[in-house]
């Protein structure tokens, strides 16, 4: 299945080739419709987007329709199944390939293919298939130039939000885990934290940890994005004090839902305002009483935590859409 996206604004509206590719347009995206992060990630650069979970089966097609569409450059986001094979039949049909890439160095070596993904994607590099890398992750792109690669560091933008009812989950406090439980994600750890604050934790998935007790934890499942976002905005606080992250959406998502969400020091979220990365974040990112203890001074300020964060959010965004036009250039 592919779907075409583009943002709506006050112009002609986009017209496709064969109904999948936009015509006319100089850049488009190719992301995995199931990767939640990476997608709306994606979005979020106001260029046109085609989803596809394999793109092995109409490599050859794509090519063809991107070259008959007036396409010249694509930007393959996250490095889906059969991307190898899209960015060679586009580089046959005379078109530039941009890869980004969302993942960090703690990745590499313990999350399956990972760093095999970045490694295929310097090969296609150093065969002229691809002609440039774009990193999200802060450090990443000086890392891989020290290492004789050219690489361009890129920030994600903000999220597109559409409007947004709350969930109402009743009296007491609630805080939102709102992250699959893997290692990196450090999701028992945050629920003890919400647990200590004396809340109800609202997660995606509950870890397969029996001591955790079942009536102070509400497992949401994979919602779709509208209905996350409600989930996001209902809660009184949100965790996202994760043990490796890139340039997360979810802590965006929440302050621009007027909701304040503690963090790690993982990303170049806040940097340009110290007070408010003090605020925000937490060092210890294994220990719960720590967290809790952080979350109780953010709920406290949570008024000038918010506002402050939009500014910062804001102020990283119109860098970000710089950093994208530069690499799409």
């Amino acid at each position: 299945m592919a779907r075409v996206w583009r943002r709506i604004k006050q112009t002609p509206s986009v017209e496709l080739a064969d109904g999948l590719i936009p015509k006319g347009e100089r850049v488009v995206q190719f992301c995995h419709p199931e990767w939640r992060g990476v997608r709306t990630a994606t979005y979020a650069f106001d260029t046109p987007v085609v989803e596809m979970a394999d793109f092995v089966p109409r490599a050859k097609d794509l090519g063809i329709r991107l070259a008959s569409a007036g396409t010249e450059r694509i930007v393959i986001q996250g490095w889906p199944p059969g991307a190898e094979a899209l960015a060679r039949h586009a580089h046959r049909a005379g078109i530039a390939v941009a890869v980004v890439s969302h993942a960090s160095l703690a990745q590499h070596g313990t999350d399956a293919g990972e760093a095999d993904r970045v490694s295929e994607v310097l090969d296609l590099i150093g065969e002229g298939v691809v002609d440039r890398i774009g990193f999200v992750k802060r450090g990443l792109a000086e890392a891989f130039s020290a290492m004789g690669y050219r690489a361009h560091p890129l920030t994600n933008r903000l999220p597109h939000l559409p409007t947004v009812i709350p969930d109402d989950f009743g009296s007491g406090e609630h805080v939102g885990v709102f992250l699959y439980p893997y290692w990196r994600k450090n999701v028992t750890t945050q629920i003890a934290a919400a647990l200590m604050l004396g809340a109800t934790a609202h997660v995606m998935r509950r870890p397969a940890v029996e001591y955790l007790p079942h009536d102070r934890i509400v497992e949401h499942g994979e919602l779709p994005r509208e209905r996350f976002l409600s989930a996001l905005a209902g809660v009184d606080l949100n965790l996202h004090v994760t043990l490796s992250e890139c340039h997360p959406m979810i802590p965006m998502e929440s302050y621009l839902l007027g909701v304040p969400c503690l963090m790690s020091r993982t990303s170049s979220l806040f940097t340009d305002d110290p007070e408010l990365l003090a605020l925000t974040s937490v060092v210890e990112l294994d220990d719960p009483q720590r967290i809790a203890a952080s979350a109780r001074t953010l709920d406290e300020a949570r008024q000038e935590a918010v506002t402050r964060a939009v500014t910062s959010l804001r102020r990283m965004d119109a860098e970000a859409a710089r950093s994208w036009e530069a690499f799409v250039s």
